[in-house]
């Protein structure tokens, strides 16, 4: 049986909210622009642009023995909304003592109306084309900066907020995330097509949800990744934020982190 594709969820339930959260640049009145704006950079100014157009933040301090690699929600090019998304999570660095890795998704697999936007690979078809070689980025980011602090780092989690957080759920359950635990925001992948693989999977790695009751486009997702969780007696922590919207607050990341860093594997992630 081919599983359901979550397109159809994004279509239904994330173009409208995320269209409107958008930043929309208006055209100055008055006079001539130039034919074409330079195009904008995908990282924000604050960051290193690494290979493969993955930003980075690292800290001197030799004591971080955590990476986060960061996934995005949808972003349509050239809206500069992904900064905004990168300087939460870096916001949430500084406190919280991690280094951080924000790679970019691809454009090409995303939902109607939203098809050339940057998104993950939640669809069968989508993994099959661009996955293996959005890992393999991951890896070749998490190694350079491995190499430049001189040792590897103890855990590797995995944030994801919205399309990212459907998709980061989709690798801990496929038994294919790169790291020792996972943290979801606004958002969650569930169902029978991805229960039926995670109860045979060999890895199980923690995982914390998170959601906002108001959320009208995640809350019903994030309320069945918990119940299916439960069924598989996966190590997980579910937080329903009352009155909370689409969003991913500092006190959330802040938790996500703190869970995951008690309970996930004090190793070394796979080479």
């Amino acid at each position: 049986m081919v599983p359901r594709d979550s397109r159809s969820i994004w279509r239904r339930r994330l173009a409208p909210l995320l269209l409107a959260a958008l930043t929309v640049f208006p055209g100055s009145a008055g006079r001539a622009e130039p034919a074409e704006a330079p195009p904008l950079a995908w990282c924000a100014p604050e960051f290193e642009a690494l290979p493969g157009t993955v930003c980075a933040l690292q800290s001197a301090e030799p004591q971080r023995d955590t990476l986060v690699i960061f996934l995005h929600g949808v972003v349509k090019p050239d809206t500069g909304w992904q900064h905004q998304q990168q300087r939460a999570i870096a916001r949430a660095a500084r406190v919280n003592g991690f280094d951080l890795v924000m790679p970019r998704g691809r454009r090409g697999i995303g939902p109607k109306g939203m098809q050339d936007w940057w998104t993950w690979p939640t669809g069968v078809t989508a993994q099959q084309k661009v996955e293996p070689e959005i890992l393999q980025e991951w890896e070749a980011a998490r190694a350079e900066l491995e190499r430049r602090r001189g040792a590897p780092y103890a855990k590797l989690l995995v944030f994801g907020f919205s399309n990212g957080a459907y998709y980061a759920t989709q690798l801990a359950l496929r038994g294919k995330s790169p790291g020792n635990g996972s943290a979801v925001f606004a958002g969650g992948a569930s169902g029978d097509w991805l229960e039926r693989p995670a109860k045979g999977a060999q890895k199980r790695s923690p995982l914390y949800v998170e959601a906002g009751s108001r959320d009208k486009t995640a809350i019903g997702d994030a309320r069945r990744l918990r119940q299916m969780l439960q069924r598989l007696g996966w190590p997980h922590r579910f937080v329903e934020r009352a009155g909370g919207g689409h969003s991913m607050p500092d006190a959330g990341l802040a938790a996500a982190f703190e869970y995951l860093s008690k309970q996930a594997a004090r190793t070394s992630p796979p080479d």
